[in-house]
């Protein structure tokens, strides 16, 4: 990985103290709704996958939490001391590449600045190429920016198996690759999730039109696992902005049935995520004790080492 001469930031684990959520086996739909709380459901079936893993981030629309997530997952990993790479492969304006701050080498020029729209494009690229280092030990990212969307206009030769193709090099010492997909499930999406042994579904808490959008996503997922990937298979659920409600209790309820043997994780809202991406910091760095960052460090756990601490 390309590092610079600046000092790296070791991210530390939380406080074992704080008040993580409870983990179940069933989403709960028979207790009382005053005395109903939200809990992280582990269903007996699941089991966190070998490392190293890549993992897809989607959800096809817009807004449900895609980014934050995979920045929040990523700071907990990196506290646990796996190294992790986070892929922006959302071309708009506003995606992590304008919140994550990272560096280009300074022995770089400014012409030989690579992103991930290059990868597709010039084939003689590695990932390396285009992977810099943030100011987070342990936190790789390769950035992308609006000219991404090219490589969904232009299609250039491979582009459905390109991240698969450089993810499946020999061991970069990556434990965990994260792509953050676009609000879309063109040719992007397709490419994580052919390169992806895990996806990861945020889902808008409050929202019917997130879970409708999931559904689509659902059936993009289930072409993909019959034509090129079929050992992909959907990890979690996430619930973000998750606020107690008659409403997100069915949303959960029924996401919990829609993936049987995925994790449901509520990831509850906060109001400081604008804040902390305007001052270009994870919101764990930024308000460290948020029940958000307790929620993404608690799936970080489950999703990845089983819920060992």
């Amino acid at each position: 990985m390309r590092e610079t001469q600046g000092e790296t930031v070791q991210v530390t684990p939380l406080s074992g103290d704080l008040a993580f959520l409870d983990i179940v086996t069933e989403w709960d739909i028979e207790t009382a709704y005053h005395h109903w709380r939200a809990a992280a459901v582990v269903p007996p079936t699941f089991l966190p996958a070998p490392l190293p893993r890549v993992v897809a981030i989607c959800n096809q629309k817009g807004g449900a939490g895609k980014t934050t997530t995979a920045l929040e997952l990523a700071m907990a990993l990196v506290a646990r001391g796996l190294r992790v790479r986070i892929i922006d492969a959302d071309p708009q304006e506003a995606s992590l590449s304008v919140w994550l701050r990272f560096f280009y080498p300074e022995s770089l020029p400014e012409g030989s600045r690579r992103n991930l729209m290059h990868l597709y494009f010039q084939p003689e690229l590695t990932l390396e190429d285009v992977t810099y280092a943030t100011p987070y030990e342990g936190l790789y990212f390769v950035p992308s920016f609006p000219d991404l969307e090219d490589v969904e206009s232009k299609q250039p030769t491979g582009t459905e198996t390109t991240l698969q193709y450089h993810l499946s090099k020999p061991d970069d010492g990556i434990d965990v690759t994260l792509i953050d997909c676009g609000p879309g499930l063109g040719p992007l999406t397709v490419s994580a999730l052919v390169a992806a042994h895990d996806v990861i579904i945020p889902v808008q808490a409050g929202s019917g039109l997130d879970v409708r959008g999931a559904a689509a996503l659902n059936r993009t997922i289930g072409t993909v696992k019959q034509r090129l990937n079929p050992d992909l298979r959907v990890a979690a659920v996430i619930l973000t902005d998750f606020e107690k409600s008659t409403l997100a209790r069915q949303i959960g309820a029924r996401l919990a049935r829609a993936y049987p043997d995925s994790v449901v994780l509520p990831a509850r809202t906060n109001i400081r995520i604008g804040a902390a991406q305007l001052a270009r910091q994870p919101l764990r760095t930024f308000e460290p004790g948020a029940t958000t960052v307790l929620d993404y460090d608690l799936g970080a756990r489950i999703l990845f080492t089983g819920g060992q601490a």
